[in-house]
């Protein structure tokens, strides 16, 4: 009886299935730190902007908001495509050989595709949760704790941080897909994390092969194959990415909701406590009810 592959398989003999799914942890992982190097020097960015830089608050968030103008795969292309040589090239100048760069080690080469990546991204997430933090600290319950001599650390331990915190998760949810989508564009203009090797298919070509099998790697070497008699092969990664993506989507929907019914039940609680700190005697006491 003969067993054959349910996705059939590449020009290198591999089973397509077994190739996703050996690819499916370098995607996730390399996505996830990605998004958490995109996120977490954001925080610390934009409270800095908000507590420090606020005279010039506003020039910064010009210069973050003309980024998003400039086609952001784009320059991520041009970035890495300077950076990351990938193989050796030889030029013919006035009949002498002269050797490219060498490319960089293969882990220089995932760290620094990570870095890039997320240095994106980092102005305008400390952009954007700058302004989550003057919008929470525009409250009145924030005044109250100011005009008791609330330190600003308090303040963002104790107050911001709640309101904070599930905004956070909200953006890192959505830079994950947009990290996703990204990760993809720069596959199809040939820029794979840790990069390739060019080796002989079955048919005595050669081809390139991702180092890391991550889906968008996957989706870079096939991506050819929408050109001729196997166009299925193509579809696999899109496929596996689009679940992906949509799974993310359907989490931050969730969220979304979740967060929205909250605020809505959370408001009287907030009224209520600041009634409870007005009419109370000993301040000391309530100010730990923010």
């Amino acid at each position: 009886m003969k067993i054959f592959p349910p996705f059939g398989t590449d020009n290198f003999g591999r089973d397509l299935l077994i190739v996703m799914i050996v690819g499916t942890k370098y995607t996730i992982a390399a996505t996830l730190i990605i998004t958490f190097l995109r996120v977490f020097p954001s925080i610390w960015i934009g409270l800095f902007i908000h507590f420090f830089l606020q005279k010039i608050e506003r020039p910064l968030k010009s210069i973050a908001d003309a980024l998003n103008y400039f086609p952001i795969t784009l320059l991520a292309f041009l970035l890495l495509n300077v950076i990351l040589i990938q193989e050796v090239i030889v030029y013919d100048i006035d009949g002498v050989l002269v050797r490219g760069p060498e490319p960089l080690p293969y882990w220089n080469r995932i760290v620094l595709f990570l870095v890039v990546l997320a240095a994106l991204f980092i102005p305008t997430n400390s952009i954007l949760i700058a302004n989550e933090v003057k919008a929470i600290y525009n409250k009145e319950f924030i005044e109250s704790s100011r005009t008791l001599g609330a330190s600003n650390w308090r303040i963002v331990s104790k107050h911001i941080k709640l309101f904070l915190v599930p905004q956070i998760a909200i953006i890192f949810l959505r830079d994950f897909i947009q990290t996703l989508i990204l990760m993809s564009h720069l596959a199809v203009l040939g820029i794979f994390i840790g990069g390739f090797t060019r080796r002989g298919d079955l048919f005595g070509y050669t081809k390139q092969l991702s180092n890391s099998n991550e889906w968008a790697g996957l989706l870079g070497m096939w991506w050819d194959y929408l050109w001729t008699s196997y166009p299925w092969i193509s579809f696999i990664p899109i496929l596996f990415i689009s679940i992906l993506i949509l799974s993310a989507k359907a989490m931050m929907e969730g969220l979304t909701n979740v967060l929205a019914t909250a605020d809505h039940l959370r408001e009287p609680i907030e009224r209520r406590t600041e009634t409870e700190f007005i009419k109370s005697d000993n301040s000391f006491q309530r100010i730990k009810l923010f």
